[in-house]
């Protein structure tokens, strides 16, 4: 008879009265806990992202307008070389940086990028770079062609990489029309006023029309044509460049003292936002130059520090605060603060004096103080007078297309009528930007309009094709 085996370990005793411990075992085996988590991600996939694909169809906006042949191929440069990786492709209500000056003008709203062109929309979430969803016709063509080339020649503090290895001259055309025209209407006003702008800049100073694609960085800075030159003889030679500003800044002066810490704080931001257009030298020769036409001031001039009918310091102020339509100027007004505007006005006059010299301090007695001209005294006084300030009027204007030309001419008013200094005497005033404003935004709708139909694009009704939304009391 055999022995019976002993427990291979001592026998485990519980407390009388206790229960054994039933056998543990997994209730959700591995495969259905990756089943269930499959189910789980599919279901918010299908919520956040295939839902609203094919269930939110909004109905085209007001604003909204297609992209031309030319602007779709810029786009899908864009889509595929990451560019929205950085820059976004629409304004929320919750960025801080919407309401800040013009640069985030508004909110975008369902069907702003409507129809097949524009859908999958670019949206973009890193914010590194700007959103760009409205920045058509902030800038025109030529500051664009220069920034693509080498961003820093446009702001040398960018982190942006350059392009000029990446695109050809036709592909860079390309991507300038999208960026020029992704905005809606309201995009292609502001883009045509800067096209018109820019006619009236080249005309009244007599320079050429800039290099195409990237081809200023291979050629020289564009010389003005002064022999094309025909100042009115009882008009003031700067009355057209003041037209650009608003005339309540033409005799105002600098209300921060000449002293040594606010030049040497001017200088400190000129050398940190400008030397890319306007040079190391401060001569209108930098690196970004040769892209542009009109190409950047000149501010060695010490006639022109003192004595130019355009060159007050409330007339620097204002260009720097709010740009200067149709040339490559752009507003810093979102970016410097007043006082620092101000400093960097101080500085400017003070270029003259070598101030821009490795190691030199910028000291008071460099500056070159102002003084207006007899010719622009008289001229304010008969023509162009303060109470006459466009911006005193008591009615709001509706119509968009001199809203656009308001805001491009601040300097005139309704009843303004000047000539540019080109030997045609090509006229100018508010109804004359408005009306070439109209005409250069129908037909850049109706090329956009015409290409999408060429293409199979699906296009609303016909009365889509409208006049851009009033921008409710824009003055």
């Amino acid at each position: 008879m055999s022995e019976p085996l002993e427990p291979e370990g001592p026998e485990e005793r519980i407390p009388r009265g206790w229960a054994r411990h039933p056998r543990e075992r997994m209730l959700i085996t591995p495969l259905m806990a990756g089943l269930g988590g499959m189910l789980a991600f599919v279901t918010v996939v299908a919520i956040v992202v295939w839902l609203p694909i094919h269930t939110f169809d909004p109905a085209p906006s007001s604003d909204w307008a297609p992209l031309s042949s030319t602007a779709l191929k810029g786009r899908n440069l864009f889509a595929s070389n990451g560019c929205y990786v950085c820059h976004s492709g629409y304004s929320r209500p919750q960025d801080v940086r919407e309401s800040l000056y013009f640069l985030y003008p508004k909110i975008s709203q369902p069907g702003d990028f409507w129809g097949s062109d524009q859908s999958p929309n670019l949206l973009g979430t890193e914010r590194t770079g700007p959103d760009l969803s409205q920045e058509s016709g902030w800038h025109p063509d030529d500051w664009q062609l220069a920034h693509f080339y080498d961003p820093r020649y446009m702001d040398p503090k960018s982190l942006m990489p350059d392009m000029k290895s990446l695109f050809s001259d036709k592909q860079v055309t390309q991507l300038v029309a999208f960026v020029e025209q992704r905005s809606g209407k309201s995009g292609l006003l502001r883009y045509a006023g800067q096209l018109y702008a820019k006619h009236v800049v080249l005309a009244n100073q007599g320079f050429p029309a800039p290099y195409t694609g990237f081809q200023g960085a291979h050629k020289p800075i564009v010389a003005s044509n002064d022999k094309g030159l025909s100042p009115p003889k009882n008009q003031l030679e700067e009355a057209p460049n003041l037209s650009q500003i608003d005339r309540g800044y033409w005799l105002a002066g600098d209300p921060l003292p000449v002293t040594e810490q606010n030049l040497f704080r001017g200088k400190e931001v000129f050398l940190e936002r400008c030397v890319g257009c306007h040079g190391l030298k401060g001569d209108g020769k930098g690196p970004g130059a040769r892209f542009l036409s009109p190409p950047p001031a000149d501010f060695t001039d010490k006639d022109d520090a003192c004595c130019g009918g355009d060159t007050g310091p409330g007339d620097f102020y204002y260009r720097i605060l709010r740009g200067w339509p149709g040339t490559a100027m752009e507003n810093f007004g979102e970016r410097l603060s007043v006082d620092d505007i101000w400093r960097v006005v101080l500085f400017v006059k003070t270029i003259p004096n070598g101030t821009l010299k490795p190691n030199r301090v910028p000291e008071p007695s460099d500056y070159i103080v102002w003084q207006p001209s007899k010719e622009l005294l008289a001229w304010t006084k008969s023509h162009q007078t303060l109470p006459g300030n466009v911006a005193f009027q008591k009615t709001l204007v509706k119509d968009p297309f001199m809203q656009a030309a308001m805001r491009v001419f601040p300097g005139l008013a309704p009843s303004d009528h000047l000539v540019l200094n080109d030997k045609q005497n090509t006229p100018l005033s508010l109804q004359d930007a408005a009306n070439g404003i109209k005409a250069l935004y129908e037909d850049m709708l109706s090329r956009a309009w015409s290409d999408a139909q060429s293409r199979g694009e699906k296009l609303p009704s016909e009365t889509q094709k409208a006049i851009p939304p009033t921008v409710p009391g824009q003055q």
